[in-house]
């Protein structure tokens, strides 16, 4: 399990290498899980449990965001400036980050990453993701100009932008100034194999998956979802067989079946509690000769409004 945890790749074009498996503070700082299994964020000693346990595992990449709550906070807390790789994003502005002028973006990147130093006790961000970001965001290009200017001024290593959708993916990709790119990926969501992790690959820029149990639905709370969710839940019964897992040990068989895909450099895991942490780093060992002997032969064909949890509401209000 450890060496596992312990493989290293490079991130961009820098010097910073990150095991592979990374820990995501979303599901600690947040309610978090599948359509109608949603479960309440952590506490503060929960949290610094997860945090510290997956630092003694080996893992040596945490991504973060002034969005989720106290995470940075504990994040700072509990790691502070160690030789952990630290990812946070921007705080976007209440109306958008099309609405300000270049003076104002650059006042409110700033503003951001300074909250963010302070609370992760640190000198310098590893790698500042715009959170979200999009296509007109990235083409206006005034956001990522802020954020370059900082990196000359030394508090920024890597620029970075965490997208939805394939398009705002291959937007970031293309953007000469973005080092990373976080994507949603998983056994279920395989979109990004088609344009962005190949041309991810001929540009230089590094790839980070999350989500790769799709928010909870590749585990137990994803068995009984919902009429409207049928798809999904048959989705990730298929993979459940194909990977010869149980429900209890999916999460696992998921995580395990990311890191063999090739051209990413580190999988996010997203636990809310410790003991899902462990189950998740032990089941990922177990199942590595699996997930590589299912490897590519594994597809699902789903919907696109299934695999994007924005839209989770609107289905669940639907049916």
């Amino acid at each position: 399990m450890r060496a596992r945890v312990l493989g290293k790749e490079r991130l961009g074009e820098s010097g910073l290498e990150v095991s592979s498996f990374g820990l995501g503070t979303a599901a600690l700082a947040a309610s978090y899980g599948p359509p109608g299994r949603e479960r309440e964020a952590a506490d503060r000693d929960l949290a610094f449990r997860v945090i510290g346990r997956a630092v003694e595992a080996g893992v040596n990449f945490i991504d973060t965001a002034p969005a989720y709550g106290e995470a940075e906070r504990w994040v700072g807390e509990v790691v502070g400036p160690t030789s952990c790789v630290i990812a946070t994003k921007l705080l976007s502005p209440s109306d958008g980050w099309l609405s300000l002028d270049e003076a104002a973006v650059r006042s409110a990147v700033r503003s951001s990453v300074e909250s963010s130093l302070a609370a992760l006790r640190r000198d310098r961000v590893d790698l500042l993701q715009v959170h979200n970001a999009d296509v007109d965001l990235l083409e206006r290009g005034h956001v990522v100009k802020a954020m370059e200017e900082l990196r000359e001024e030394g508090l920024i290593e890597l620029i970075g932008a965490s997208v939805y959708g394939n398009a705002n993916a291959l937007a970031a990709v293309q953007s000469s100034s973005i080092d990373v790119v976080q994507v949603a990926y998983s056994a279920l969501d395989r979109r990004p194999d088609q344009e962005v992790i190949p041309l991810a690959g001929i540009s230089g820029t590094s790839v980070i998956a999350r989500s790769v149990l799709l928010r909870g639905v590749l585990s137990v709370a994803g068995r009984d979802l919902g009429a409207q969710f049928a798809p999904l839940q048959r989705a990730a019964d298929a993979f459940r067989e194909a990977m010869g897992a149980t429900w209890t040990t999916l999460p696992g068989a998921a995580a395990a079946w990311a890191t063999t895909k090739p051209g990413l450099s580190c999988v996010l895991l997203g636990p809310r509690d410790d003991v899902e942490l462990e189950e998740l780093l032990a089941g990922a060992g177990e199942f590595l000769d699996a997930a590589r002997s299912v490897g590519d032969h594994w597809h699902a064909d789903l919907p696109a409004e299934l695999l994007d949890p924005t839209r989770w509401p609107e289905l669940e209000a639907d049916g």
